[in-house]
């Protein structure tokens, strides 16, 4: 494969437009500004700018496990920090700039000193250019863009530094940011900066994870439904002896499968919350949210594993014949999606579902009637295949619990201080 896997930036700003039409965008604005902002610093090195545009594009990475998007778009100075303070976890757990997490904690209040996280005062420096950023967009969002200056002349000696509004007021000058951001041409000149940004392909998979995760870590029943697909269509393809190509395009097909239940609220409290999460997550709605993000943004070869994949799934549903020969990585992938609806954190993968679901399989195959070597060689290493997941995602089950322990945690710091923000 040739063309580049994954366009990670782009895959970022389109799934972020179908969380909340109020924060539609927000992450590539900050993103903009911070890129403008930073464009004529030559002291600072390329590698860090990207490092920045990131990190404004994804700060608010935390803020869709908790309905507090009413605070994130509030001015008032005792604005939640439960967002920052998962979006810190997140970003140290799972993405490839684990080292500027401490950047996320404290871009909303970067001035709070009682957290056990050191920060660098490099890194408060830039918490400090992130929330003004971020607070510009969320002003001229909802406000006459000449009255910009005087609200953030209010804050220059308490939140924001009088340098840093002077330095957007002359980047602003220059570049006109606030006109490209009121007019929507900034989506162009973010187009042409993203189509110069190089990751490595250990970067790629430590954002996407980074972004996966921050969908299913919201409750502890969603928490590890994308690892356990990951790791059975790994398992599958391994059994099947798929060469290496073939083998990654399955890894990350399973992977970005269903990155379109973004768009739908994870308020699962009981396992039946759960079955109607996972119906929502395959509705040819949630699908075809999946298809807008990742069109164009991931090579063919994924994009029509992950269509075949539906496709496939669709049939099983309505015991309909298929009309084409799917490759066999969207075979794995389908099957490696039904079987992870089957477990669960709770269950510790449990294998009394085995008979049943590979029963259900056999029956699908026939209605469908489609060829059931690969099925059989699923049946042939099923022990084999759950165990494999288990070790791996045990291990990830582990990572979860502890993330949530200090999220609770830092959050009782959060209770007990928030009145001493200035």
């Amino acid at each position: 494969m040739k063309e580049p896997l994954i366009n990670v930036p782009d895959i970022i700003c389109q799934a972020f437009h179908h969380i909340d039409p109020r924060v539609n965008g927000h992450g590539e604005r900050v993103a903009y500004i911070l890129m403008q902002m930073f464009k004529d610093k030559p002291e600072i090195a390329p590698q860090e700018k990207q490092n920045f545009f990131m990190i404004g594009l994804l700060h608010d990475i935390g803020a869709y496990k908790e309905a507090e998007i009413d605070s994130m778009l509030s001015f008032d100075q005792d604005d939640s920090l439960e967002h920052s303070v998962y979006g810190y976890l997140l970003f140290q757990t799972f993405s490839p700039l684990p080292e500027y997490a401490n950047i996320i904690l404290h871009h909303h209040h970067c001035n709070a000193q009682y957290y056990s996280v050191p920060i660098s005062t490099y890194h408060r420096s830039f918490a400090r250019i992130l929330y003004l950023a971020d607070r510009i967009d969320v002003f001229s969002q909802s406000h006459d863009t000449k009255d910009l200056f005087p609200f953030l002349e209010n804050y220059k000696d308490s939140i924001f530094t009088l340098r840093d509004v002077r330095w957007f007021q002359e980047t602003n000058e220059k570049y006109h940011i606030l006109e490209a951001l009121h007019s929507g041409s900034y989506r162009k000149e973010l187009a042409a900066y993203t189509s110069t940004l190089t990751f490595t392909e250990e970067q790629i998979h430590s954002y996407l994870l980074l972004f996966i995760f921050s969908i299913d870590f919201r409750n502890e029943y969603s928490a590890l439904h994308t690892a356990y697909t990951v790791q059975v269509s790994r398992s599958i393809a391994n059994t099947l002896n798929l060469d290496t190509t073939s083998c990654k395009i399955a890894e990350l097909s399973a992977l970005l499968h269903n990155i379109g239940k973004i768009s739908i609220p994870s308020c699962i409290k009981n396992k039946e919350d759960y079955d109607s999460y996972l119906e929502d997550i395959y509705k040819n709605s949630t699908q075809e949210i999946t298809r807008d993000i990742l069109k164009g943004n991931v090579s063919t070869e994924v994009f029509d594993t992950i269509n075949q994949s539906f496709l496939l799934l669709n049939c099983w549903t309505e015991n309909k014949p298929i009309t084409f020969t799917p490759a066999p990585a969207a075979e794995v992938v389908a099957l490696s999606c039904l079987l992870s609806n089957s477990l669960s954190l709770e269950s510790h993968i449990g294998v009394h579902c085995q008979q049943s679901l590979l029963s259900f399989l056999h029956n699908k195959y026939r209605s469908c009637s489609m060829d059931d070597t690969i099925l059989s060689s699923l049946e042939q290493h099923y022990n084999q295949i759950l165990q494999e997941t288990r070790i791996t995602c045990t291990s990830l089950s582990d990572t979860y619990r502890k993330m949530t322990q200090e999220y609770h945690s830092l959050n009782m710091v959060l209770m007990h201080y928030n009145q001493k923000y200035q």
